[in-house]
């Protein structure tokens, strides 16, 4: 049994502060940062009932972006409003920005020193880390035979279609055949299909309108940017926007599309790419802050907080449009099947994603037998649930002075 709801006025110092504390504690990925979310603002402060928690939950997990900034942010909005949801992101996201662009600092002194063994070592571990990912993903997104197709497919398109665009011809794709799926299963079962819950269909829709404008003139107005202009700038702005606006399935669907973005480009190199995706593992908060490191070594103006900053707010900004947008009538689109069967599709899609993107690591990351057996044992700790941070940690020292050992 819980109490009830709280109705007494947070203050913005409180609302950031109890985020703060979670960004700087909360390891463990999105799927852990709910839960802390759950125990926080739930259980222990009573901020939110069990089915607003839950409805708020539905619309993360629906929409791209990082699903657990977008309860956080929906948490501040429901609090404090607009103003609320910034404070909450900024407290969460802040802890671990800042430790991603010191480590990216440190780190692009370090990777000009002769460290083959190091970063050879932390390319496995990001193997690693995405096959886990992937493995989950897929028994997650693909229940299905035309979810393995789609996978298999986007997979496909992904390694041998050389256009800079297939990341996005990929979730296109997957949109449009879930809605295809949608429609025939509508056609076939249309009693079952039929929306029940017609009382919950929105009336009034001006700010829906405006923020979901916004959103769509700013991916226009970056793209096009991006385009007609050959600066880092604006090549990197509009990539941290788009990614962030079509990262559907959690965080680590990062991973292929900003590596198609800037690694495919030669904005940074291999080695600095993996170090930071390896070390964003280990960081308490969103994922999303890899967004923070890679700013360091882009350098796209020559002031590296101001670089941090456009970066962070880049990538989460897509989140807060969308959220805007749509919070308010999150149940009458929940009741929409072709809605749910898009994002269906949309998350097979990426499934495949990820496995093209281990498909290309293989030959240049696996070099000798015990580099397999190292992989081997890190996905048993991670199956096995181990704790992630201490199982990275161990794993990494252990293999890194094996290889120092046997190299001497």
């Amino acid at each position: 049994m819980y109490k009830e709801v709280s109705t007494q006025t947070i203050s913005l110092i409180n609302l950031f502060l109890e985020f703060f504390k979670l960004g700087c504690t909360s390891f463990g990925g999105p799927a852990a940062h709910v839960v802390f979310f759950h125990q926080r603002f739930v259980r222990q402060l009573f901020w939110m009932t069990e089915t607003q928690y839950a409805q708020v939950m539905g619309l993360a997990q629906m929409l791209p972006g990082p699903t657990s900034s977008q309860v956080g942010l929906s948490i501040g909005y429901l609090k404090r409003g607009y103003l609320g949801a910034l404070v909450a992101w900024l407290g969460f996201t802040l802890p671990s920005a800042f430790l991603m662009a010191m480590v990216a600092i440190t780190g692009n002194h370090f990777i000009r020193t002769d460290q083959h063994l190091f970063f050879h070592v932390v390319s496995l571990i990001v193997l690693a880390v995405v096959s886990w990912a992937f493995w989950q993903m897929m028994r997650s997104f693909c229940k299905t035979l035309w979810q393995y197709v789609l996978m298999l497919i986007s997979t496909v398109i992904m390694l041998f279609v050389s256009v800079s665009f297939n990341q996005y011809l990929v979730i296109g794709l997957g949109l449009c055949i879930g809605f295809l799926i949608g429609y025939l299963e509508q056609r076939q079962s249309p009693v079952m299909c039929t929306n029940q819950t017609v009382d919950t269909v929105p009336r009034h829709f001006q700010k829906a309108f405006m923020w979901g404008s916004i959103f769509v003139v700013c991916s226009i107005v970056l793209q096009l940017w991006s385009l007609q202009s050959d600066s880092v700038l604006a090549h990197s702005l509009n990539a941290f926007y788009q990614t962030g606006a079509t990262v559907f399935g959690g965080g680590h669907v990062v991973l292929p599309l900003l590596q198609q973005a800037f690694m495919t480009q030669d904005l940074v190199t291999a080695e600095f790419f993996d170090l930071g995706y390896a070390t964003v593992q280990l960081m308490p908060g969103p994922l999303f802050t890899f967004a923070s490191y890679l700013a360091v070594g882009l350098n796209f103006t020559p002031y590296v907080v101001l670089n941090v900053a456009l970066a962070t707010i880049m990538i989460f900004l897509p989140s807060f449009f969308l959220m805007f947008a749509l919070l308010p009538y999150w149940q009458w689109l929940a009741s929409q099947p072709w809605i749910a069967h898009a994002i269906v599709g949309i998350n097979a899609a990426v499934v495949g994603l990820l496995l093209a993107v281990i498909l290309d690591m293989l030959p240049t990351h696996i070099l000798q037998v015990s580099d397999v057996i190292f992989i081997f044992m890190v996905l048993f700790a991670l199956w096995r649930q181990w704790s992630l941070v201490p199982t990275l940690l161990v794993s990494f020292t252990l293999y890194y002075a094996w290889l120092n050992f046997i190299s001497a």
